[in-house]
C-alpha cells in the first residue's frame, strides 16, 4: 500500500526538540538552485510576478561558485544535516547544473539525507535523473488532465506524456531514490482525486494528497486560498511561536539566508552566504535575535510570520509553546 499522508514524509523530526535545542547545525537545510520555473501556479508566489516585483526577488540561477561555497562551508558543522533539499521557490529541474549539483553534494558527505522536488514536467528531459544519488524525489502534482494543467499553472501540458516520463523514471533500473507524488486539493473533484491515485499509485513509491496554506507576507498579495486544514487533514492549531526557526535554514537563489521554507520573498534576512560562512551565519545574533522572538510570542515584528498560515497547519506535535521559556534560559545570553 503506497497511499500516506504528507506529514509521513517529514523526515527530520525523528529526535526531541525541544531537548536538542538550541541545535549546533540544521536538521532541515533548503538550498534554492534556481527559483525560476516553468509553470505558473495560481496558488505559489513563484507565478506572481506582480508579488515578486513587490518584493523585489529577481529570478535567476544560483551561481556554481556560490553552491560549492555551500557545499564546503557545511564541513564546519560538527555534524551532517540531517536533510538537504536542493529545491525551495523553483523548479530544480530547470537549472542545467542540477544533476551536478546533486552529485557534489553527495561526495562532500555533508548531508545524511538528500532530497529534491520537481512538477515532473521537465522528466523525460533530464536523461541522467534517474542516476543521481538522490534518497528522495518529490513530485508535485499539479492536477490529472490537460485543461486541469492549464487551469492550475497557467500551461497546456500532454498529460499522457507527463504520467509516461514519471512511469519512465520509476522503472529506470539506475533509480535508488523513492519517488513520492502529492497532490494538492485545490479544485480537485472527488473524481479528479480518485485519478490521482489510480495513475499515480502504480508508478511512485508512495501517493498523497495535502491541503495548501497561505504564504506569508499577505501585505505583498493574496495567497490565502483555501482553509482546508493541515496536510494530514486536522484542524489549523494557531501557535504562539512558530517550530521551523528552531530547526531549519534556508537559502535562496540569490545566497540569501533566512529561516523557513515558506518565506519567499526574504523578508527576514539573516544574511548572505557570500559575505559570511553557513556555520557563523547560523549561529549569529540576528538569527538568535529571530529565535528569540518566536519564542516570546512577538510574531508581528517580521512582515512574513505575522501574516504566515504556514505556522498554524504544522502538526500540533511540532509545536514548542509549552517549552518556549525552557528554550529562551537556553538560547538567552
Amino acid at each position: 500500500m503506497t497511499k500516506i499522508q504528507t506529514k509521513d514524509l517529514a523526515g527530520e523530526r525523528t529526535e526531541s526538540l525541544v531537548d536538542k535545542f538550541p541545535l549546533p547545525a540544521p536538521w532541515t537545510l533548503y538550498i534554492d538552485v534556481t527559483n525560476r520555473c516553468n509553470f505558473k501556479c495560481v496558488y505559489c508566489p513563484t507565478g506572481n510576478p506582480d508579488m515578486l516585483k513587490r518584493a523585489q526577488r529577481y529570478q535567476r540561477h544560483m551561481p556554481m561558485e556560490m553552491y560549492k561555497k555551500i557545499i564546503e562551508d557545511m564541513k564546519e558543522f560538527p555534524h551532517p544535516v540531517k536533510i538537504v533539499n536542493l529545491y525551495k521557490d523553483g523548479e530544480p529541474l530547470v537549472n542545467k547544473n542540477l544533476i551536478e549539483m546533486i552529485h557534489i553534494l553527495k561526495d562532500a558527505n555533508v548531508a545524511e539525507k538528500i532530497y529534491s522536488k520537481t512538477n515532473g514536467a521537465l522528466i523525460p528531459k533530464i536523461p541522467d535523473l534517474a542516476a543521481a544519488p538522490l534518497d528522495m524525489l518529490g513530485l508535485s502534482v499539479p492536477h490529472v488532465n490537460a485543461d486541469g494543467f492549464k487551469k492550475v499553472v497557467g500551461k497546456w501540458v500532454d498529460y499522457k506524456r507527463y504520467v509516461d516520463g514519471v512511469r519512465q523514471l520509476y522503472e529506470d533500473p539506475r533509480r535508488k531514490f523513492t519517488i513520492n507524488a502529492k497532490i494538492a486539493r485545490y479544485q480537485m473533484t472527488d473524481e479528479d482525486i480518485e485519478k490521482f491515485f489510480k495513475d499515480f499509485e502504480p508508478i511512485c513509491d508512495t501517493v498523497a494528497m495535502e491541503g495548501l496554506h497561505g504564504w506569508g507576507a499577505a501585505s505583498e498579495g493574496n495567497m490565502f486560498l483555501e482553509d482546508i486544514g493541515t496536510h494530514d487533514g486536522s484542524p489549523f492549531n494557531e501557535k504562539l511561536s512558530c517550530p521551523l526557526p528552531m530547526y531549519m535554514m534556508s537559502i535562496s537563489s540569490d545566497g540569501t539566508t533566512n529561516v523557513c521554507c515558506a518565506e519567499w520573498g526574504n523578508f527576514h534576512n539573516l544574511g548572505n552566504v557570500m559575505d559570511d560562512n553557513i556555520f557563523n551565519l547560523w549561529n549569529n545574533d540576528k538569527r538568535r535575535e529571530f529565535q528569540i522572538m518566536h519564542l516570546e510570542g512577538r510574531l508581528s515584528e517580521n512582515a512574513a510570520c505575522k501574516d504566515c498560515q504556514h505556522r498554524a497547519s504544522l502538526p500540533l506535535q511540532d509545536s514548542v509553546d509549552a517549552n518556549a521559556q525552557e528554550m529562551l534560559k537556553r538560547i538567552k545570553r
